[in-house]
């Protein structure tokens, strides 16, 4: 089934939701959040987006935020350099292209998985007033130079992230750590 393209009958379909955090045990899925990218949302440059937005989720997936450790987007993934491996692609403001664009559709689903789970969001910004095309205005999370997205995991256990860009879909995914992810330096 690939988005809206075919229909599954419910008797078929099997669904378990995101066990609550307070009785999750370890390796538990907690929460998820799924943004859509294709070539409508990079134009020309749609193929270095879309490598821009996997290079990123590469340094994110499996990271571990330990209880009560603050993660920053900026710390992991930047700076986005030609000499670090982004490529040129679109950015929302400025000239509008940029080495690692695309990321921010990384950082913007991230920071709505994270709203789900009792984190502290301590930095954050939008794009510009009008937001971007792949989430509700306001929901955008912008990084880059000037700005980042920073949480504090308020959970009494650490959480393991997992990122699957797959197809035009992006998938942010929070874990209860059981052992298995690498830590975040801080």
């Amino acid at each position: 089934m690939h988005r809206d393209m075919a229909a599954l009958p419910v008797q078929e379909a099997g669904f378990t939701p995101f066990v609550p955090w307070q009785e999750a045990q370890e390796g538990d899925l907690l929460y998820a959040f799924t943004t859509y990218y294709n070539e409508e949302t990079g134009g020309r440059l749609a193929a270095n987006r879309a490598f821009n937005i996997e290079k990123a989720a590469g340094l994110l997936e499996n990271l571990v935020v330990p209880r009560d450790g603050a993660f920053s987007f900026n710390q992991v993934c930047a700076p986005y350099l030609k000499s670090k491996g982004y490529q040129l692609a679109p950015i929302i403001g400025g000239n509008g292209k940029g080495y690692g664009g695309g990321v921010c559709q990384l950082s913007t689903t991230l920071y709505n998985a994270a709203l789900g789970l009792p984190l502290r969001i301590d930095k954050w910004e939008v794009h510009r007033k009008r937001g971007v095309e792949y989430v509700p205005q306001y929901f955008d999370a912008a990084v880059g130079d000037y700005s980042d997205l920073a949480f504090t995991n308020l959970l009494p256990y650490p959480l393991r992230l997992s990122v699957l860009p797959q197809e035009g879909a992006l998938t942010v995914l929070f874990y209860r750590e059981g052992g298995q992810g690498r830590a975040q330096a801080k």
